[in-house]
């Protein structure tokens, strides 16, 4: 018998809305499903409320909860987190996909599952290495909610083969290729008012991308606030509370200073959409420029590529690198940009022995003038 809590919220409770808030003091309940009934859980705290619903069920609660049922209540779950709607929407799709395929295999208890059904359930997922990898997890993540439940024994999930993830080539633009990129919005035709306004706009966010390394979700929602009054840009407070900055050039400065937006507390977003909104807009307007430039194999996280190779060419440490990108260790920021620093060592050890040879006469003269002397 399946058994679900809810809280039965007082009428002055500001969460009276969300019948799965947890935390306020009201009384929980608890329902039985397929079955018009409901009691009083006798208690105000949800963790009780479980545990008798977990012994109202019956020790064969575990072997009861459907593949379907257990989907359901992860996902309302994760919707009380918080989380974005990008993150429930990855989740309900993929975990839809997997009750759709215990459906077809009649398999409908998840303490059913096994590891050679997720290996086969596996075969289906498209995508590369890490999008893959990405998605493994997430279905490790939903069983070991399951077992918190006690809706399986086994985290069969965990179970599965690592995917192997191939390094993602980093693809810095030239800046010849950059040169053509920002001529390339002069010839763009956006949709929508004021195209010459919305041509201002990329050409800003070109700028501002090449020249702070943000990516392009967080250029998209970047306040005007962050652009102190010396050009530097605030990137991020670290959890030790240092501040993070990059200098901007003044011209690119004063390009986002001069930009006009509906919204005053923005560069670019309207403020009004979801956060995820303007970075996926962006993308494909950056992309679509880049494919009038002709470089269509780039897209708008060459420009970060760009900012920490040309760092890292031009004697910045690595370490600041990866703070000014915001890695959380420096390993990630190796992985990705460790050949531009090699080549850098390369291009220093070359100019060392031109030094050297360059000397080595000047002194074999000078030891010669010593003894004659």
């Amino acid at each position: 018998m399946l058994t679900e809590v809810f809280t039965r919220h007082s009428s002055d409770c500001p969460h009276r809305d969300n019948r799965y808030y947890k935390r306020c003091r009201c009384r929980k309940w608890i329902a039985f499903a397929g079955e018009d009934k409901r009691v009083s859980a006798g208690t105000r705290s949800w963790e009780e409320a479980e545990r008798l619903a977990h012994r109202l069920a019956g020790d064969s609660a575990a072997a009861s909860e459907t593949v379907a049922e257990g989907v359901r209540l992860f996902i309302e779950d994760q919707k009380q987190q918080n989380h974005s709607k990008n993150w429930i929407y990855k989740h309900t799709r993929e975990l839809g996909e997997l009750a759709t395929y215990c459906a077809a295999q009649g398999i409908k208890l998840l303490s059913k599952l096994t590891l050679p059904d997720l290996e086969d359930f596996r075969k289906s997922w498209p995508g590369i290495g890490i999008t893959r990898s990405k998605r493994q997890e997430r279905l490790r993540q939903f069983f070991r909610y399951c077992m918190k439940h006690k809706w399986c024994s086994d985290n069969v999930a965990a179970n599965l083969s690592k995917i192997k993830v191939e390094a993602t080539e980093t693809l810095p633009l030239t800046r010849e290729q950059f040169e053509a990129a920002l001529k390339a919005v002069a010839k763009y035709h956006p949709r929508g008012r004021n195209p010459e306004w919305r041509r201002q706009r990329a050409a800003a966010m070109l700028m501002l991308c090449r020249h702070s390394g943000l990516r392009i979700s967080d250029a998209a929602r970047l306040e005007r606030s962050k652009l102190l009054a010396n050009d530097a840009l605030l990137l991020r407070t670290t959890k030790t509370g240092q501040h993070v900055y990059v200098p901007l050039p003044p011209d690119v400065a004063r390009l986002l200073r001069k930009l006009k937006n509906d919204n005053p507390k923005y560069f670019f977003w309207n403020g009004t959409s979801a956060r995820e909104t303007p970075g996926i807009r962006w993308w494909g307007t950056i992309k679509a420029i880049f494919e009038a430039a002709g470089i269509p194999d780039s897209h708008p996280h060459c420009l970060r590529d760009t900012f920490a190779v040309e760092c890292l060419i031009g004697g910045i440490d690595i370490k600041k690198v990866s703070m000014m990108l915001g890695h959380s260790s420096i390993a990630i920021t190796e992985r990705h940009y460790l050949p531009w620093v090699q080549a850098r060592q390369t291009d220093l050890d070359e100019s060392m022995r031109r030094m050297w040879a360059q000397s080595e006469p000047r002194a074999k003269k000078a030891a010669a003038a010593a003894r004659n002397r």
